[in-house]
């Protein structure tokens, strides 16, 4: 399979010299490529960029390197990548936050979600769940949410930080269903999991990968799934859109390259990822982590991104949650 692959990106789609920048796309990738994440390692952004540069360093014969480069929200990765040289070195692993809601709750990010970059790849669909210690007296969302309701102020909750997916989310089902619950945002999931483990806290807005261990112990429950798509492999599990209309909420990842890269490199890296995202041993290890392959032209992944820029738009005027 690598040859083949290496073939098709080799020889399967030349850049026209017209719209082609100083590299020629012919010849690319000629060193390694980095993927720059916008988060401190370990978490779900982190852990999927780094099985995804193996397995397309594997598939390609070329090398992917994953660099961390945390901060504002994810501000920081993303002003440095929509500043570097569009050859296609240097991409961004990008999420529903800095390609979303960034721009709605920041007011003085360095770069523009779509005028900065040019969309490569869509990767993966995160899931983003409700979780409880186990003493949390509720077993299903819809018992959560009456337990809630009986003791207005009384919980809180906590998430991987402010104007994250998972803390919107959770303000999402607290706007629809009138939940009087308070934030208390972390600076990480890792931090906010173990505090939600040692009943430091009862509930927690998160993903999936990170509460695995915990579940399986018995220290944490799983009580419901923000997404709007749905996670065949979770099952029992109820949906915020089990309960109301408007929760539903989007998270993934995907790759992003400086505006400016050629049509013929963004093929090449798009044939690449899909071919990487068909793997059925990729898909499992996917599974794994609470999150699903999300395959799509560069075309539909810019789409994805300018309606999920409507829609985080709305919701933060929805809830009123600002930076």
């Amino acid at each position: 399979m690598k040859n083949l692959i290496k073939k098709i990106l080799a020889c399967g789609l030349v850049a026209t010299a017209a719209s082609a920048p100083a590299m020629a796309a012919d010849n690319y990738p000629s060193r390694p490529i980095r993927i720059i994440v916008p988060y401190a390692p370990g978490g779900a952004t982190d852990v999927v960029s780094r099985l995804l540069a193996q397995r397309m360093s594997t598939a390609s014969g070329y090398t992917f390197i994953v660099e961390n480069k945390p901060g504002a929200g994810g501000g920081i990765a993303s002003g440095y990548v929509a500043r570097a040289k569009p050859d296609g070195y240097t991409l961004l692993m990008g999420t529903s936050n800095t390609h979303g809601l960034n721009p709605f709750i920041y007011h003085d990010l360095s770069y523009d979600p779509q005028k900065s970059f040019v969309p490569v790849a869509a990767v993966v669909d995160n899931v983003v769940v409700l979780l409880a210690n186990q003493s949390f007296p509720a077993n299903t969302l819809k018992e959560a949410v009456e337990v809630i309701k009986a003791h207005p102020g009384k919980y809180n909750y906590a998430s991987p930080g402010v104007g994250t997916v998972h803390a919107f989310a959770m303000a999402l089902l607290s706007k629809k269903l009138g939940l009087k619950i308070q934030h208390v945002p972390y600076k990480g999931a890792g931090p906010a999991m173990m505090d939600l483990a040692a009943g430091t806290v009862p509930l927690m807005m998160g993903g999936l990968a990170p509460a695995l261990p915990f579940i399986k112990s018995g220290k944490v429950k799983l009580l419901g799934i923000a997404n709007d798509e749905k996670y065949d492999s979770i099952k029992g599990v109820e949906y915020f859109s089990d309960l109301t209309t408007g929760a539903s909420v989007s998270s993934w990842l995907g790759l992003f390259a400086p505006a400016g890269t050629s049509s013929g490199t963004v093929k090449k890296l798009n044939t690449l990822v899909n071919t990487v995202l068909a793997s059925p041993e990729f898909i499992k290890e996917l599974d794994k982590q609470g999150t699903k392959p999300l395959p799509m032209t560069p075309e539909a992944f810019g789409k994805l991104v300018a309606d999920g820029l409507v829609f985080w738009k709305k919701t933060v005027e929805e809830t009123g949650m600002k930076q």
